[in-house]
Order: structure tokens, then C-alpha cells, then sequence
């Protein structure tokens, strides 16, 4: 386990020396830089050193094969591109099909292609901070999308947009600086960036990177060895934490807030973390294209834990129809979130897709949620993901919920699927726990007596595992297409 530390005035000398050593390199204002790597200090130096650089920096996912690297480096067209020690092989493999012609910087070892090392460039580069003025309103980052259908959309951020993610966080989420903070999620993702780092440096917390996978005994490990107050998990993380808790004793005491989101969580799951760990909860619900933007603080999880949430500090949401009209409590309409100040700049080089998302200054999600009064709302469902069989909606996320409630289940994804008829029915994908084994027809049973028969699933599909992207999200767009495809070959 890498031991280093830096305080946050050795973090400004190192970021100073890197950015002022990128400026000799000749690198501009508003040139791209991209960031390939694992979770490391030196991730965190070479993203504020984009940033005093006045450049955009593009991370990119450590999990991208040859393929969707090659995509996001033509679509972006980084001046330069660091890369960790993991993935040279990757990247000088992939660099003859690259459209442009980035720098790669090896971030350790042995140069990559000819180009220099972090090292070098940092040897270059003065302590004093770099005389570049940047705007708070230019575009500070291209975070791209997970993905889900099609090739990953680039999303451009403003410095201020970040910050006023971060702002909003911190209030909510109850930080302050003594806490000890546990960034265990990609880095590449705006969670561990933008929604556990950036927060920590505006606090003056202590960051603890955790750099690999997911391991859970290595993180009830941390936890009680380093004291973590603090951290943020997606629901799957939580459930295989409380799968391997059973398999060893922690001194997990001093966890205190926990906050977590990306995807929906069970009621088994969220039930059973709040068990294990004596902390408070804070769901955060947003997107990649709005930032977070809506919070449900640990006060609410005793009546309110089936709820997604309320308005976050600095957020502006609303819930509409078909035609942009709000609706009211107890109603299903879209979420869509004001532009400014958190929201996304636009999709870097698709004004296609931002004019089709961006309305009149607003962010139209894609969300279906219902009002609950109070200011509360709950996420039903994602637009594309609402199943219609014999002209009746079906949420997905209300028969998962249901499935979900089965002993035997794990994790539950439902989706369409054709039906000569109905045009649609639907379908369970179901990973069961370890050592249970039911039937299709004892899932289906089970949601008899919860919901009108419309909505019971017609079929059960039984998985090892359900896949899913950078974020944590089940990608339903994989487990729908074997059966639109069969379609259509019987069509």
C-alpha cells in the first residue's frame, strides 16, 4: 500500500512545478490534456496543474478498451496525454490510431514513445505559481458520459461549475475539516474528482486516495486503520461491503457520514448499511451533464428513505410534462435542472446533442420522477427505459423494487422486451444471493400478490453478475439488445 502524503502546501509546489513545466513544454491555454491512470497523489497534481495551466483536462477511464480509448482521444484532440504506469502497453499500442498527435507523458518509469516523464517536466517548471489568468467560466474539464447507449458523449465544465458542485456538497454533506476522507471511486468519474477531492481542498480536509479495485476487506481495513470520518460509495459498493462484513471484525467507529448515489439503491441494501455503520446517510442524486443537485440528508432516511431527495444548496430543479409545464404532487413528469450554476457548458463538439438537451437554460435529464410534496421527489425511471405494454407505462424501477424484496435476490434490472401483442412486456434480469437458488416462476409468483398483472414480469432471466458502467449503473441497453435483435431477425 503506497504511503506517501502531501500536505496541501507540498501539493501546490508540485502542481506549480508541473503546470509552470507544461507552460515551457508549450502548452496553451485551452489546450486539451488528457489523464489516463489509477486512482494517485499524482493524479490529483496533474488535475489542478491542468487547471492553473488555464487547459481542459480530459480523464479518461482506466477501464476503456483499445477501441473506446482511441474514440475519446480523436474526439477530444489532447495536446498532451499522461499516462499511468498500467496502461503504457495500452497506449503505445492504441497511439497508431490516434487522428492527432498528443505528447505522452509517462507518469512513472521509462518514457513512452520519446515523450517526456512527469518527472521531467516537473524539474522544468518554478515553484511560483504559472501567470496564466483563467476564467471561473471557461471550460475547465470534457468529462465523458458512461456510455449506456452508444459511444460516450464528452461533457465540458466550467471551473465555476465545479466549484459550485463542490459548494454544495460540502453544506450538505456536512463536511468540515477535520474529517478524514475516503476516495475509493474512479477518479476519472466526477466522484472521486470533482465530488470528494475538490471538496476536500476547498475545506482543508485530509484526502486518503485508495488506488486498484474495489476490495472490501481493504476498506474495512482503511477505514479503521486511518480513521475515515468520511467517504462516498455507489449502492453496489454498499452491497458487497455488507456481503463481507460477516467475514471479519472492523473497528469501523469512526465512519460517521456516509454518502452515496449514481443509481438506485434496495431497501435490503440501504437496511442493512445502516446497520453495519453507525454513520449518517446522504443520498445525492445527479448526472454527469448537471452536477449533483438534490440531497436526502440522514433526518430524512427515518420517513422518507424511498424518496430520492429535495433541492441542494445552489441547485434549481423542476418536474414538467410533454410540454414543459410543471406538474403537480403525485404526478410523473421529467426532472430538468437549471443550466447555471452547476450544470454542464454543453457536449464538446456535438451542438447537436446539446441543443436536443439544453432548453431555454435547462437540462432535460432524461429522469422521470414524481412529486412527493414537501419539496421531495422520487426517481420512477429513465425516459428510455419506461416500458409500454398494451398502451399502460410501467416503471422499471417499481418492479425492481418489489424483486428486489425477495430473500433469494441480490441485484434486480427490469427492461423490455418485445411482445407480439403488447408491444412491449417485461423482463427481470436477477442476480440471487450467494448459496440460494428459485425459479423464474417463484420470482413471478412473488409479485403477484404486489401489482396488477400488467406490470408482473413474463419472463426471468438469472445472472452471475449484472453489467454495468464506470459509474456503477446497470447498462440495461446490453441485457435489452439480445432480444430487439431476435426481433428483428424474426421480423
Amino acid at each position: 500500500m503506497n504511503s506517501e502524503s502531501l500536505t496541501y502546501a507540498e501539493l501546490d509546489i508540485r502542481v506549480n512545478n508541473l503546470a509552470n513545466g507544461l507552460l515551457e513544454h508549450g502548452v496553451q491555454p485551452g489546450d486539451r490534456i488528457a489523464l489516463l491512470a489509477m486512482n494517485c497523489l499524482d493524479y490529483a497534481v496533474v488535475a489542478y496543474a491542468v487547471a492553473k495551466c488555464g487547459c481542459v483536462l480530459v480523464p479518461v477511464n482506466f477501464r476503456f478498451q483499445h477501441g473506446e480509448l482511441v474514440y475519446v482521444i480523436n474526439n477530444s484532440s489532447p495536446a498532451v496525454l499522461f499516462v499511468g504506469p498500467e496502461f503504457a502497453q495500452l497506449v503505445s499500442e492504441a497511439a497508431t490510431d490516434f487522428s492527432s498527435n498528443p505528447d505522452i507523458v509517462a507518469m512513472t518509469g521509462e518514457a513512452i514513445g520519446g515523450g517526456p516523464t512527469l518527472a521531467t517536466l516537473m524539474i522544468k517548471g518554478p515553484e511560483t505559481e504559472p501567470g496564466i489568468k483563467v476564467d471561473p467560466f471557461s471550460a475547465a474539464m470534457i468529462m465523458y458520459t458512461s456510455g449506456t447507449t452508444g459511444f460516450p458523449k464528452g461533457v465540458l465544465f466550467s471551473h465555476a461549475a465545479n466549484l459550485a458542485v463542490a459548494q454544495g456538497l460540502i453544506i450538505e454533506g456536512d463536511m468540515d475539516r477535520d474529517d478524514v476522507v475516503l476516495i475509493s471511486v474512479p477518479m476519472f468519474h466526477n466522484a472521486g474528482l470533482n465530488a470528494l477531492l475538490l471538496p476536500c481542498l476547498m475545506m482543508g480536509a485530509t484526502a486518503h486516495i485508495m488506488s486498484g479495485g474495489f476490495d472490501p476487506e481493504e476498506i474495512m481495513t482503511v477505514i479503521a486503520a486511518q480513521r475515515i470520518s468520511l467517504t462516498l460509495w455507489v449502492p453496489t459498493m454498499l452491497a458487497l461491503l455488507v456481503d463481507h462484513r460477516a467475514k471479519g471484525n472492523y473497528d469501523l467507529s469512526s465512519l460517521k457520514k456516509i454518502w452515496y448515489g449514481s443509481s438506485p439503491i434496495s431497501r435490503r441494501v440501504l437496511d442493512a448499511s445502516m446497520k453495519l455503520f453507525d454513520a449518517g446517510f446522504y443520498q445525492f442524486y445527479g448526472q454527469t451533464e448537471s452536477g449533483m443537485n438534490s440531497v436526502l440528508r440522514p433526518e430524512d432516511h427515518a420517513e422518507r428513505s424511498q424518496f430520492t431527495g429535495r433541492e441542494m444548496v445552489g441547485a434549481e430543479l423542476r418536474i414538467v410534462d410533454d410540454n414543459g409545464d410543471d406538474v403537480v404532487e403525485g404526478v410523473v413528469g421529467e426532472v430538468i435542472i437549471a443550466q447555471m450554476p452547476l450544470g454542464m457548458i454543453g457536449y464538446y463538439g456535438n451542438e447537436a446533442a446539446t441543443s436536443e438537451v439544453i432548453r431555454d437554460g435547462w437540462i432535460y435529464s432524461g429522469d422521470l420522477a414524481r412529486i412527493e410534496g414537501g419539496g421531495y421527489f422520487t426517481i420512477i425511471d429513465r425516459k428510455r427505459d419506461m416500458i409500454i405494454s398494451g398502451a399502460e407505462n410501467i416503471y422499471s424501477k417499481e418492479v425492481e423494487d418489489i424483486i428486489a424484496g425477495h430473500p433469494a435476490v441480490r441485484e434486480v434490472s427490469v427492461f423490455g422486451i418485445p411482445h407480439d401483442t403488447y408491444g412491449e412486456s417485461v423482463c427481470a434480469a436477477v442476480v440471487l444471493q450467494d448459496g440460494q437458488r428459485v425459479t423464474e416462476d417463484e420470482i413471478i409468483a412473488f409479485c403477484e400478490q404486489k401489482f396488477s398483472r400488467y406490470k408482473r414480469p413474463r419472463a426471468v432471466e438469472f445472472h452471475d453478475e449484472l453489467p454495468k458502467n464506470a459509474s456503477g449503473k446497470v447498462t440495461k441497453n446490453v441485457l435489452r439488445e439480445p432480444h430487439w435483435m431476435e426481433e428483428a431477425k424474426r421480423v
